[in-house]
């Protein structure tokens, strides 16, 4: 579970749409006031979430032989390698500027950026945790571990600071060199975001070609 937990985590810390807020957050009045109470926004909304749905379903799934660890293990990463797939060889297609995300997800960017207020940076937090399919998917790797009740709750908060990890980094990193770390990480999202269709699509298989490995591994 854990190696899955961890290859899943670095892969939705890296989303473009994180980093970019992490980098609005950098770049408004009181930044690091921002970046936590986004972070404790993440964080609340992610915790509750996962806990919930770990203990209403842990019970009905608890003794079942088909949803087994690497079931879905195989399941998530055979997913994960026709995404890669489905980019690589299909068309690719122009987008205006500003259409590259959700329209949820632009209109919030927008929101954040025109406010200062550290209640909007809570609320982008809670905004950017709600359950997702990968998130989804992460819950379902640790509903299938068959660890135990803690076990199960450690191993979602430990997905959540990683998953996060660019947001505490910089949080840390301010205090110490401000300047530094916003060039750093404006750097790091320009990068990010002009990465190419085939490039996202090697992450992507890299990524499934790992979970089909650990899964074929403990069939």
């Amino acid at each position: 579970m854990w190696i899955t937990l961890l290859v899943m985590a670095v892969a939705i810390g890296l989303e473009p749409f994180r980093i970019g807020m992490a980098v609005v957050m950098l770049n408004r009045p009181r930044p690091l006031l921002q970046l936590l109470v986004f972070l404790c926004g993440g964080f609340v909304m992610g915790t509750t979430v996962g806990v919930i749905v770990l203990f209403v379903l842990r019970q009905r799934l608890v003794d079942s032989t088909h949803f087994t660890l690497p079931k879905v293990q195989l399941a998530i990463g055979a997913l994960a390698l026709l995404a890669a797939l489905y980019l690589t060889v299909r068309p690719a297609a122009t987008r205006p500027p500003g259409q590259g995300h959700p329209t949820w997800m632009t209109r919030l960017g927008t929101w954040v950026t025109r406010s200062g207020s550290p209640w909007v940076s809570a609320v982008a937090g809670l905004a950017i945790a709600l359950p997702s399919v990968d998130f989804l998917a992460v819950l379902a790797v640790i509903l299938a571990s068959g660890a135990g009740a803690g076990t199960q709750v450690v191993a979602l908060m430990l997905f959540q600071v990683v998953a996060f990890m660019l947001v505490e980094i910089p949080l840390v990193a301010y205090l110490v060199a401000p300047r530094w770390t916003v060039a750093a990480m404006t750097k790091l999202n320009a990068w990010v975001r002009s990465r190419q269709r085939r490039e996202v699509a090697a992450t992507l298989g890299v990524v499934g070609a790992v979970l089909v490995t650990v899964g074929l591994v403990n069939v």
